[in-house]
């Protein structure tokens, strides 16, 4: 996947729903990955953990409170403030000594992860934590928990990966947006106005409705019915004449609803939405740590979808 750079994606962060504007690529000698690292989704040398840390982020990210409008007050400024940080400081910047309260060994590996892949990634710089990998931990996850890590200023997670999070959710972004203006131009050359118009909104009313509630406070978008009602109002509500869409890549993983930690061979770790039958597979070898899923059931009776863990458990066994 072609990657922007951070100072691209920093600049083009904000955008007006439905308009139609296409990111030309700048330098990316330093956003693209180094060769020869095994994608960590491969199913050679991974475990999956179902772990209470695991647990604990799922139960957040699944509430609708999560990443709330508060983040979205001083969100530019945040996103402003460590960008310059790491321009003038490099890996001594003070936000990226920031480390999770919790110690469990994966959420401590993640954060660490976050801050190096910061570094080596999206400046070209040394790494911080040594024993750590410079892997993207949250390169897998889908675009709603994306949204929602970014602007969760709970204090769950580290500035340096919710700054991950948004670089990662703003490239995908990117990269979709130009798909549809790419494609919004050819309708136009074959004399498709309506259909070259109305691409915009239909691709963001998409977005929208991804985003967490910190985001859309945020951006101040139209909600995506109020999208989609421009675009079939400009086709006279003609739905025949609303185009395709290109496909967004792991927009939304709902019918993945567990949150499981992947361990790579290297020991670098990322985040993964999976089904309940991808842990069932031969060829991803399973091992749970089980202990928040007795103290959580009794009161998180809202989350029936729990008894998931306590089934994937008696598999392990």
């Amino acid at each position: 996947m072609t990657n922007f750079n951070v100072d691209s994606l920093l600049a083009g962060r904000s955008v007006t729903a439905g308009a139609a504007i296409k990111v030309v690529q700048g330098d990316i000698d330093k956003t693209t990955a180094a060769p020869g690292r095994q994608p960590i989704g491969t199913p050679s040398g991974v475990t999956v953990t179902i772990s209470p840390a695991a647990t604990k982020i799922s139960l957040l990210l699944k509430s609708e409170s999560t990443g709330s409008t508060t983040a979205a007050i001083n969100f530019d400024a945040f996103l402003d403030l460590n960008h310059q940080q790491i321009k003038e400081h490099s890996k001594n910047a003070d936000f990226l000594q920031e480390l999770p309260d919790d110690l469990n060994h994966e959420r401590q590996t993640v954060a660490k992860q976050a801050a190096n892949y910061l570094l080596e990634h999206h400046y070209g710089e040394e790494k911080l934590y040594g024993a750590q990998t410079a892997e993207n931990p949250f390169a897998s996850l889908d675009r709603v928990t994306l949204s929602k890590i970014s602007f969760n200023d709970s204090g769950l997670f580290t500035p340096a990966e919710r700054q991950v999070a948004f670089l990662e959710m703003t490239n995908r972004d990117m990269l979709y947006r130009n798909e549809t203006y790419d494609l919004g131009e050819s309708l136009r050359r074959a004399d498709d106005l309506a259909g070259s118009y109305v691409i915009n909104f239909l691709r963001d009313a998409k977005l929208e409705g991804t985003m967490s509630e910190g985001e859309k406070a945020w951006r101040k978008w139209p909600t995506a019915t109020q999208l989609e009602a421009i675009a079939a109002a400009a086709v006279r509500n003609d739905p025949v004449k609303l185009p395709t869409l290109p496909e967004y890549q792991n927009l939304n993983s709902q019918g993945k609803p567990l949150l499981a930690f992947m361990v790579g061979g290297d020991g670098s770790g990322t985040w993964k939405n999976i089904a309940f039958e991808e842990l069932a597979s031969e060829t991803m070898p399973v091992r749970l740590i089980h202990s928040l899923i007795e103290k959580t059931k009794a009161t998180q009776t809202e989350h029936p979808w729990l008894s998931l863990y306590l089934s994937i458990d008696s598999l392990g066994r």
